[in-house]
């Protein structure tokens, strides 16, 4: 026993100083974890609450619970949008932010016709709509009787008739137009465009057919001498809105590669509005567009307009019109104060120029 504890006080002594002081502080501290490990395994905890005192808790938490939830408990059942009070809205199973933008489109001056006319508010989801369709009520009756007594508006007939080809802005308001129809139709003339038949003024964008049949009686189109066409030279037009690649290669000067670039901007816009939108289109020279434009024309009727209320930024901002800036602010103005009411309301918003809604305004609509 002595020479094994001489060995191994020697073994010991022979490494260096730190050595030897940091094996016996590692021993120490090896000590101290199995004393303290003992002496806690030892040590019964005690619980903080007895069993008895636990099941009285969870008691008065399961009342107070149940308690809350019958007092916030919100149920679906029958109801008319156009008329619900706020109140029992309250109570109607449905997220608040379609309650609230229910309520804001009534404030407006907004009504349900239908429900299909409720799967419109923003918000509103298809599988939320298949669910709520079976409890909106709206009765016919009081469309028909709202239709009824709607009064009729007195109309003005004009006196005498008005060439579309030479008519200053002013003429056409006199006969009916409103300042946003005759801008575009006085566009159309200076964008080199002409009226050949009354029928050509149903492609300026604004103008409905039943705008159309109030003003055909007091059209009269002025005939012009048709430059003759050679053999050499036949002369045609292709409708830009309606064209394919292969008619727009018809077009001296228009190859492929102009031809894809002007349909899928056409596509991205939803539609062109006037001939000069194609010197937008990447790459188009002001030569090429001066030799191209006397063979196209535009079709404003086939653009289908982005309803302001009802999209989504992905929408907005995939137009080439619309960037990040513009389409936050347009939204963050719908969510705030409710559905925008018309186009020129846009003007108080400090990101949006007076210029981006005259670029727009073809393609949006507040209704």
């Amino acid at each position: 026993m002595r020479k094994a504890w001489l060995k191994i006080k020697n073994g010991f002594l022979s490494y260096s100083r730190g050595d030897r002081v940091g094996i016996i502080i590692l021993s120490v501290l090896i000590l101290l974890l199995l004393g303290a490990n003992a002496y806690v395994k030892r040590i019964a905890p005690k619980p903080y609450y007895t069993p008895e005192q636990f099941k009285e808790i969870e008691a008065q938490w399961n009342a107070a619970w149940q308690a809350n939830v019958k007092g916030e408990l919100l149920s679906l059942f029958n109801f008319n949008p156009n008329t619900i009070d706020e109140r029992v809205l309250d109570s109607l199973d449905l997220p608040k932010q379609v309650k609230r933008n229910m309520i804001n489109y009534r404030a407006a001056g907004g009504s349900f016709k239908s429900k299909s006319d409720f799967r419109k508010l923003y918000g509103m989801s298809d599988s939320l709509f298949q669910q709520i369709a079976t409890y909106i009520v709206i009765p016919e009756t009081a469309i028909e009787s709202k239709a009824k007594t709607t009064p009729e508006l007195a109309v003005n007939h004009p006196v005498g008739f008005f060439d579309p080809n030479t008519a200053d802005k002013e003429e056409l308001e006199n006969f009916g137009f409103n300042s946003y129809q005759a801008n575009n139709i006085v566009s159309y003339r200076n964008s080199g465009g002409r009226y050949s038949r009354p029928e050509d003024l149903l492609k300026i964008y604004g103008l409905d057919s039943v705008s159309y049949k109030r003003i055909y009686p007091y059209i009269k189109i002025e005939l012009v001498e048709e430059p003759e066409i050679t053999d050499a030279e036949e002369l045609f037009t292709i409708e830009l809105n309606s064209a394919d690649t292969t008619d727009l290669m018809k077009i001296k000067g228009i190859g492929s590669v102009y031809a894809s670039r002007i349909v899928k901007y056409r596509n991205l816009l939803g539609g062109f509005y006037s001939v000069n939108q194609l010197m937008e289109v990447y790459g188009f020279s002001e030569e090429l567009f001066t030799a191209v434009k006397p063979f196209v024309t535009i079709d404003t009727t086939v653009i289908t307009p982005i309803r302001l209320n009802y999209t989504d930024f992905a929408e907005l901002a995939r137009h080439p019109y619309f960037d990040k800036s513009n389409v936050n602010a347009i939204l963050n103005e719908r969510d705030k104060n409710g559905p925008i009411k018309k186009i020129a309301d846009l003007e108080v918003l400090e990101s949006v120029e007076a210029e981006f809604i005259d670029k727009i305004r073809p393609y949006v609509t507040c209704r």
